[in-house]
């Protein structure tokens, strides 16, 4: 039997335990509707920086390339849900603005990172200056079917291609849509000349690469089905260097070729096999400042770096899910400050890199 202390103090217990309880309430409910915390949310595990610097190639040899972020949600560039997004989460349930599936990556003049999400069938804006998150989730009265590049153009216009809708949609710097064209049969690359007002689309599934204006008229194309110079076998990322060269992943011939503005074949190089230098399964390519030339790999899982007449310089990553590892990477960004983007898709996250320079 309990004595009347041990009854006092128990009654007491109770009531603190009563007042945490209503405390620990109002604090969710106001966490919820107003975000006050003051706490961090932290990134998860594979998602932080490394405690030492991840640098490409190893030591005693010059840094080329070095590990910067990944970025996976909003929070990663230090972007809040605003006001009436929390409300609406409170009331309807949480939503959740996270990679998926993300396979074209570009950078805008303005600064933004512009992310093709395939899964999620939507275009992920992030702000990288002004740490603001934004979406496309919907073309017009269309929707996307299987959203798998972007460009922009010298308005900052975004261009995305849908492979299964066979078109490219056109919307606003602020994401309005603006109107779609039809692109070819597979519409997958696409690149930009914005001096010219070219717009380059690779059609995977007819072995071309078909050229464009701004507003979506055709202008040419080149290529076809075929092992020759010149010739595709399932086309697939495209990018363009500073004198308007095009470089195009010819993905199961496991080569890169490179065309004149007006599509004549330059050079190709590449080989398929699994040493230095050979491709696998060939995907992003992108050009830095130096006209040094990058291939994802999703078979070997990194990234290869060739010079421009198609010598191996250099990899980086490797099969994993920490930082500087990729699983199944696709497309590739150098933005103008030489930072890399890679679309780490398995692992549903877009990857920072920068190239340091020759002088490193």
């Amino acid at each position: 039997m309990k004595t009347s202390e041990q009854a006092s103090a128990g009654t007491e217990k109770n009531r603190v335990l009563a007042r945490l309880a209503t405390a620990a309430a109002a604090a969710s409910v106001a966490l919820m509707l107003f975000g006050c915390s003051s706490a961090p949310v932290k990134a998860a595990p594979e998602l932080l920086s490394p405690q030492t610097p991840l640098i490409w190639p190893s030591p005693p040899e010059p840094a080329k390339i070095s590990y910067v972020a990944a970025i996976k949600k909003p929070e990663d560039i230090g972007a809040n849900k605003g006001f009436f997004k929390r409300i609406a989460e409170f009331v309807l349930g949480a939503s959740s603005d996270d990679i998926i599936k993300p396979y074209g990556v570009t950078v805008d003049a303005a600064g933004r990172l512009i992310v093709t999400d395939t899964s999620f069938k939507r275009v992920h804006l992030y702000d990288l200056k002004k740490k603001e998150y934004s979406f496309i989730d919907k073309p017009g009265k269309e929707e996307f079917s299987t959203p798998i590049a972007s460009a922009t153009d010298s308005e900052n216009r975004i261009f995305v291609t849908d492979s299964t809708a066979g078109r490219v949609f056109i919307f606003s710097p602020r994401g309005k849509f603006i109107k779609s064209f039809e692109a070819g049969a597979r519409p997958t690359g696409i690149a930009i000349n914005k001096a010219a007002g070219v717009v380059y689309v690779s059609d995977t599934g007819a072995h071309v690469i078909n050229m464009f204006n701004l507003d979506g008229k055709p202008a040419g194309s080149f290529g076809k089905h075929g092992v020759l110079e010149g010739e595709f076998n399932y086309p697939v990322d495209i990018s363009i260097d500073r004198e308007g060269m095009v470089y195009v992943v010819d993905a199961m011939n496991f080569r890169v070729q490179i065309f004149s503005r007006d599509g004549r074949f330059n050079h190709a190089f590449g080989s398929h096999g699994d040493g230095t230098g050979d491709f696998g399964r060939p995907k992003g390519i992108a050009i830095d400042r130096d006209g040094h030339i990058y291939v994802a790999d999703a078979y070997f899982d990194t990234v290869q770096i060739f010079d421009r007449q198609g010598n191996f310089l250099l990899n980086f990553g490797s099969l994993g899910r920490t930082a500087g590892k990729f699983w199944l990477p696709s497309g590739l960004f150098v933005d103008e400050g030489n930072k890399i983007y890679v679309g780490d898709s398995y692992n549903s996250r877009v990857q920072v890199f920068e190239y340091l320079g020759e002088g490193s």
